[in-house]
């Protein structure tokens, strides 16, 4: 699937922090956590960002949510330079991207009953109280699969997978167009990730939400999205659409990635692990950032002292390596 206008652009995004001395001690070294990163969500889709922690997925996904501002280049939504958003603009952008973060338990203010924390944006945003918005957040919590009654308890009494229903019904009660989902079943119990994956799959049918997927699990990706952008070290490595990534890869580090996952079969061979530590955002590798790793790389300065050129390897399938 595959619509036909995106609804988020995000144009060689650049996010540098301070390094070690911080912002008062004015450090000259700068902490790459992003650099120069492109890629669009198509609406109605779901794009996944994967790769090891501390590639940039987050620091991206904070950009987009407007935690955090970006370096450099733009983020566009819906055509329109978020940046230069008037004040109303920014309010209406904000009803339209919500987010479910990682963890359940902290995510909850755990003094406020579901019903105050469902009906908080409803009130701010639309002004609902009374009858309208015990009705409102009840359709809320019927929508991901809660029963009403469930309204005035706290937090502390439902399990993890209740709590990210409750933060997903948080998510969808302004009515959003795009929903930041950072590893939304991490913290979660194996045997209650599909039913959340399975919710927030059947929401995006019934309701025609985008999804921007951050996870670093393969599997779920392979589940739940449209298109795949794989990041190492501040800078994506590959993109294609999800059935074109999982069965031509082409990146060494997404190959070695991929043969990385278990598989239930115990007569399929596990993949050989990647060598080497991850490289660091302050003094990334000169060149082809993930060459210290790559099986791949040969002693030539190609790869060692010439940054891969980002290039469009077979239909709508794109890698930055200069070995394919």
């Amino acid at each position: 699937m595959a619509a036909s206008e995106p609804i988020l652009e995000i144009e060689n995004l650049v996010k540098h922090f301070p390094g070690p001395g911080g912002f008062l001690q004015r450090s000259s070294v700068l902490v790459r956590a992003v650099d120069g990163v492109s890629f669009k969500v198509q609406e109605g889709t779901t794009f996944a960002l994967v790769g090891e922690s501390g590639c940039g997925k987050t620091t991206v996904a904070k950009n987009v949510l407007l935690l955090e501002r970006p370096t450099s280049g733009s983020i566009r939504f819906q055509g329109k330079e978020v940046q230069r958003f008037s004040r109303r603009e920014l309010r209406e952008y904000k009803r339209a991207v919500q987010a479910v973060f990682q963890d359940p338990y902290s995510s909850l203010n755990p003094r406020m009953r579901v019903m105050e924390i469902i009906g908080e944006p409803l009130q701010v945003h639309e002004g609902l109280g009374g009858r309208a918005l015990r009705m409102r957040v009840g359709e809320l919590l019927e929508n991901v699969g809660l029963n009403p009654v469930t309204g005035g308890f706290f937090p502390h009494q439902f399990s993890g997978g209740q709590r990210q229903r409750i933060a997903i019904a948080r998510a969808l009660a302004l009515q959003p167009r795009l929903i930041v989902l950072d590893e939304p079943v991490s913290g979660l119990d194996v045997s209650i990730r599909a039913q959340i994956l399975n919710l927030l799959v059947e929401l995006q049918q019934n309701f025609g939400l985008s999804y921007l997927l951050i996870s670093h699990d393969l599997a779920i990706v392979e589940h739940m999205s449209h298109q795949v952008g794989v990041m190492y070290v501040g800078k994506l490595v590959e993109l294609a659409q999800k059935d074109e990534m999982y069965g031509n890869t082409r990146h060494p580090y997404t190959q070695a990635l991929l043969s990385s996952v278990p598989q239930p079969d115990p007569d399929i061979p596990m993949g050989n692990a990647i060598s080497g530590e991850v490289a660091s955002p302050i003094a990334p590798p000169p060149g082809c950032r993930f060459h210290p790793r790559c099986p791949l790389y040969q002693e030539t300065a190609q790869c060692r002292e010439q940054e891969p050129e980002w290039r469009e390897v077979v239909s709508q399938h794109w890698a930055a390596c200069h070995k394919i």
